[in-house]
């Protein structure tokens, strides 16, 4: 078995004598130091804990409010837009973008589940009838597509694109023309 052992003699620390160091003593009591002096009551501490916890409460509260008008909102503003000339011609220059770079499939836009009448259960589970479950500005794609793209030999899908925390996120309206 091996020992090891060293004591103080052996230490040196420039200039210091190693003794000094166990020896050294406050140069005041405690009670004279500036820092406790300044020591602040528990229960102050404990009140200041609870203002703050409280203040935080009220801005995550604050701060989801806000978000969930801000969804409202914007669910709002898509359920009664409608798919345009323009939302059409930029779609034409995805399409025409993408084919030149040798792909067959652009998305048309994304939005988030919630807005599908099933929260997006029917786009999840590849149901056949997921298109009867769009709203909005996304039905209102259906829509063209069934009536002017559907017999030009473009087809329509849709997948949901992210689960954040395990929960169905976005949904993708996709067209290709494989």
């Amino acid at each position: 078995m091996c020992s090891f052992h060293i004591s103080l003699n052996d230490i040196s620390f420039a200039g210091t004598d190693p003794k000094a160091l166990t020896e050294q003593q406050p140069s005041t009591a405690p009670e004279d130091w500036a820092s406790v002096k300044r020591i602040i009551i528990a229960a102050q501490i404990r009140r200041y804990a609870i203002i703050s916890q409280r203040k935080m409460e009220r801005d995550t509260k604050f701060k989801s409010t806000k978000m969930k008008m801000l969804f409202e909102d914007q669910q709002r503003k898509f359920m009664l837009a409608k798919f345009l000339e323009d939302d059409f011609s930029t779609l034409e220059q995805k399409i025409l973008k993408a084919a030149k770079k040798g792909e067959y499939e652009v998305e048309v836009m994304s939005f988030p589940s919630a807005y599908c009448t099933d929260a997006g259960r029917a786009v999840n589970c590849s149901e056949k009838n997921w298109p009867k479950t769009l709203q909005g500005k996304a039905r209102s794609f259906y829509l063209i597509w069934k009536a002017l793209g559907q017999y030009k030999g473009y087809h329509l899908k849709a997948t949901i694109l992210n689960f954040p925390n395990g929960f169905m996120g976005d949904v993708g309206l996709y067209i290709d023309w494989k």
